[in-house]
């Protein structure tokens, strides 16, 4: 179920035109990913609650705690990646059927390992999958 949430938001962002977008799973050095802006999404927690049974399908609500980390290139300004956020991501996010989400937390950072700027932005949402019951 995590890939399937994972998979889904890289999957729209890439869909509205952005690039470069990494799950957090895939095993992709950071040497060998993009040398521009790029984005990984990945989940820092994840419950999920009683299912509810119908005649053909199981519902299972669940909460999770998406983290989505931009990698800036050098020389990238706060303001640039900030930007970047508010217009190619937050929107994506803002807009996915069947999951609601609020941001949490945001930060960004330089990380001394990469010579870059990461902001990291911690949504909280929640929805509902469903799953086909088989036939007996």
């Amino acid at each position: 179920m995590l890939r399937e949430i994972i998979n889904d938001i890289t999957d729209k962002l890439t869909d509205s035109g952005v690039t470069a977008v990494y799950s957090a799973f895939d095993a992709v050095d950071i040497a060998k990913k993009e040398k521009g802006i790029f984005t990984v999404v990945g989940i820092g927690g994840f419950e999920s609650y009683s299912p509810i049974y119908s005649l053909y399908t199981i519902f299972i609500p669940f909460k999770a705690d998406i983290e989505i980390s931009i990698t800036a290139p050098p020389k990238t300004s706060i303001v640039d990646i900030y930007e970047f956020y508010d217009n190619n991501i937050e929107p994506v996010i803002s807009d996915m059927c069947g999951l609601t989400c609020s941001l949490s937390k945001m930060s960004i950072k330089f990380d001394s390992n990469i010579q870059r700027l990461v902001l990291t932005a911690k949504l909280s949402a929640s929805g509902i999958t469903k799953i086909e019951r088989s036939s007996p």
